[in-house]
């Protein structure tokens, strides 16, 4: 006696659903929330002070990097962060 269920569609709909919907929004708002998290972090981390050595005796543990590039006629001495960042500063005289 192997009778045939009635109303039984071999594959389901395709067809856009409302919890299809919620599903699309809460994983966008999701998605974009990392992204948000991760740039805090690598601000904070671009930002933040550094131990620096930039002799084998001089030791600076406040450095806050450049924001860019020093100019083409600056003297710079070069730095190296715990991570082993390279840095610059302007050369002292």
């Amino acid at each position: 006696m192997k009778g045939k269920i009635l109303n039984s569609p071999i594959r389901p709909q395709k067809n856009l659903q409302p919890h299809h919907i919620r599903h699309i929004i809460s994983g966008t708002l999701v998605f974009l929330l990392g992204i948000a998290a991760n740039e805090a972090l690598m601000y904070a981390r671009r930002h933040s002070a550094r131990k620096v050595r930039w002799t084998a005796v001089e030791v600076q543990h406040d450095y806050v990097p450049a924001g860019a590039l020093p100019a083409t006629n600056v003297q710079v001495e070069m730095g190296l962060t715990e991570d082993g960042t390279v840095v610059w500063r302007a050369k002292k005289e």
